[in-house]
């Protein structure tokens, strides 16, 4: 704190006034205001001072008036210089008076349980200093730093943010969220979630399936009125590339209602209707049907999908990451023929998938072709990683979905062009969209 500028503390003081007056704050505020530290040689020294004041003065004290007869023999031993004169002794008694209780003592000895008590510094009166540190910027800072800390813990600091920023609804991990955040100016993304994420401290708290009163609040804390778009990340960080059935953190029927809530509070508080990205595999889904003891009742099945939600709703779009994969597979390879390289239980989960899809987006086999490329992956990401160090074929070119493996293969030197990183293709979009204000 010593080394502080006088435009610092005033930037930390407008910060305080701010949280003392329930204003939304920025995040630059926020991160400002918790990273000032008191760390001074000063402030050390008042706090070693403060812990040895009280036993030595209680013991100065505690003998003065256990052995008076001791103290009187030895204060008349004193040279004279060491008494205070009448005058001298009527203002201190009248300071002591206003701290703590008169003397009545001449000797200066006496008042020195009293200084030790009271005093920090030299010219310094605890109770004073006390009352002017308490009216100082330096409290009101810190103050405000513990107000800010402890709604960032709970999730419940309103911020000020920039207009158009992202707002993104995350599960346990999200590391596309994260990512993305990442490569953001912090005043740009504001996090909602149940738990603070690691990677931010500009975030609120909300639980699925809370009360719609709860919600509007959430959405009026993040400033929703003024976003640009609001963000959805149904799938699982470990299945971004075709997804199985269950591979999902939120129901697609969940996210009908949530985004029904959504278009409710914008018509409420007369906001203009939000753009929603929803990152996930647009054949989510979930079947619901009416049935007798014996059977289905077919004229009844209704199917809620990400499909069906874009259908349903304006301004409601897909980011599908197997769809962005399997179109990177066809560009870099246009005239190759893809095979599948996978564990037993890898083929058998994803095999199908993978046609499926690079089928659906358009890839057509052609038996005549002899260049072909080898596409890998796996249950688990390790197997890739150890696929992308050991085998011996050519043309290998997996898919990579976690930081792990990626920094792994790229330090095994393995060239950039040489596989897919999922996310970033996924990151790439998302910052097309955003910027993309229709």
């Amino acid at each position: 704190m010593s080394n502080i500028t006088r435009q610092e503390r005033n930037n930390l003081s407008a910060i305080a006034e701010k949280v003392r007056n329930h204003h939304p704050l920025t995040p630059t505020d926020v991160e400002t205001i918790l990273s000032f530290e008191l760390n001074d040689k000063e402030h050390s020294a008042f706090k070693i001072l403060s812990t040895i004041a009280l036993p030595l003065a209680l013991l100065l004290g505690y003998s003065m008036a256990a052995y008076p007869d001791f103290f009187a023999k030895l204060v008349s031993n004193f040279p004279s210089w060491t008494n205070l004169s009448d005058n001298q002794l009527l203002g201190v008694d009248y300071l002591w008076n206003i701290l703590a209780y008169k003397v009545n003592k001449v000797n200066f000895i006496y008042h020195i349980p009293n200084i030790v008590l009271h005093s920090f510094g030299i010219l310094g009166v605890k109770k004073l200093t006390d009352y002017i540190r308490s009216k100082s910027w330096l409290d009101k800072v810190l103050d405000a730093k513990k107000t800010v800390l402890l709604n960032v813990e709970a999730g419940t600091q309103k911020y000020e943010l920039k207009q158009g920023h992202s707002i993104l609804f995350v599960g346990n991990g999200d590391f596309v969220a994260h990512h993305y955040d990442s490569v953001t100016s912090n005043d740009e993304t504001i996090t909602i979630a149940a738990s603070k994420p690691i990677y931010t401290n500009v975030w609120i708290k909300y639980e699925i399936g809370s009360p719609f009163t709860a919600f509007k609040e959430i959405l009026e804390l993040a400033n929703a009125g003024n976003c640009g778009e609001i963000v959805f990340f149904p799938v699982t960080d470990q299945h971004l590339f075709l997804p199985g059935e269950t591979d999902y953190d939120i129901s697609a029927d969940r996210l009908e209602v949530i985004i029904t809530a959504i278009r409710d509070i914008e018509r409420i508080n007369n906001w203009k209707e939000s753009k929603v990205i929803l990152v996930g595999d647009k054949q989510q889904k979930n079947v619901l049907q009416t049935e007798t003891k014996e059977a289905v009742l077919n004229d009844t099945l209704e199917t809620v999908s990400l499909q069906s939600i874009q259908q349903k709703f304006t301004h409601v779009f897909i980011i599908d990451p197997t769809d962005l994969t399997c179109a990177e597979l066809i560009k870099k390879f246009p005239e190759q023929q893809f095979l599948f390289r996978s564990s037993l239980h890898g083929s058998e989960t994803y095999k199908h998938r993978f046609y499926t899809r690079m089928e659906d987006a358009g890839y057509i086999e052609k038996p005549d072709v002899a260049a072909n490329v080898t596409v890998g992956y796996d249950l688990l990401e390790e197997q890739i990683q150890r696929e992308s160090y050991h085998t011996a074929l050519q043309n290998y070119f997996p898919v990579v979905l976690s930081k792990g493996v990626l920094d792994a293969i790229k330090r095994q030197k393995l060239p950039e062009t040489n596989f897919i990183y999922v996310p970033d293709l996924v990151i790439k979009r998302l910052k097309e969209m955003t910027k993309d204000v229709s």
